[in-house]
């Protein structure tokens, strides 16, 4: 089994090894952690959607910054593990939104 930590190279793993497997015996577990990948993946993404729609609406400039930082801490995750391994990484003055 895969224990990739990126969702998405998971989720390619599981697929192949699905695609791979030749016996019921050996997919039923294979389909098993993928679904929790794809569950995990889309619980990802809604909160990252849900933490934007709070912060549009926040009044509090405390709490909107709390809810800004969250966000931009799982933007600066996310943008760190798309770079690929040949490439640099990027500074924070070139990083723009």
């Amino acid at each position: 089994m895969t224990t990739t930590k990126d969702p998405r190279s998971r989720i390619q793993d599981l697929c192949s090894e699905a695609l791979a497997a030749t016996s019921a015996g050996q997919i039923e577990p294979i389909l098993s952690h993928l679904r929790a990948a794809l569950h995990e993946k889309i619980q990802g993404e809604s909160s990252w959607v849900a933490l934007c729609e709070r912060a549009a609406v926040e009044q509090d400039p405390r709490r909107l910054l709390e809810l800004v930082s969250e966000i931009n801490r799982l933007f600066q995750a996310r943008e760190k593990g798309l770079e690929s391994p040949n490439e640099p990484a990027r500074s924070d003055e070139q990083s723009t939104f």
